[in-house]
């Protein structure tokens, strides 16, 4: 008995915002990143689907201290990232706008398990990290993009999408100066339906 839906195979290279909400102004750093991995596409209507799938992927942050600052304040840091993803997605298709073309946007929640960051800027000060790094986290997805159907069970699917981190992949406790810092993607999606 065949199952109501398809797999996917998926490869999305990204850019990495790093935005630390700290006074007296938030600072933003970029750099590139990667997610790959698979997911079940459940068709709930000729044209929605709901898509549950795993993730690997790896991003990096990085923040530097104010010439002005005090010796109490940010420290430099910079760190590898990896998450595990279990992205849920709802995908919305038009109808063909070109023989075997269509167009979708996708809106989704993707729990993550935040793996132990890696440091990659040698530190001599051996002092604790700067930034506690959950270990659970959360992202919203909303992207789009064209789906061009090789066959009846083949198709390739390529868009953007972007992915806002909720409650911050690091932070500091301090009731005076709390310190958030969210590490935002915006992907290129590739992805094969199978």
């Amino acid at each position: 008995m065949a199952l109501p839906g398809r797999f996917s195979a998926e490869c999305s290279p990204s850019y990495v915002t790093n935005r630390m909400y700290v006074k007296p102004s938030p600072c933003t750093k970029g750099h590139l990143g990667l997610q790959f991995g698979g997911a079940y596409h459940f068709v709930l209507q000729e044209y929605v689907s709901l898509s549950v799938g795993i993730s690997y992927v790896l991003s990096h942050v990085e923040w530097t201290r104010a010439p002005s600052a005090s010796v109490s304040s940010i420290d430099d840091g910079a760190y590898a990232l990896r998450y595990v993803w279990v992205p849920f997605l709802c995908r919305f298709y038009t109808s063909e706008v070109m023989i075997d073309t269509s167009i979708y946007c996708k809106l989704g929640l993707i729990p993550s398990i935040n793996l132990p960051r890696r440091s990659t800027v040698p530190s001599d000060s051996g002092k604790v990290a700067f930034l506690i790094q959950r270990p659970l986290g959360c992202f919203i997805l909303l992207g789009g993009g064209v789906k061009y159907d090789f066959s009846l069970t083949n198709s390739l699917v390529v868009g953007l999408s972007y992915c806002w981190d909720v409650p911050g992949v690091m932070y500091k406790k301090d009731s005076n100066d709390p310190i958030y810092l969210h590490n935002n993607f915006v992907f290129l999606d590739l992805c094969f339906l199978f």
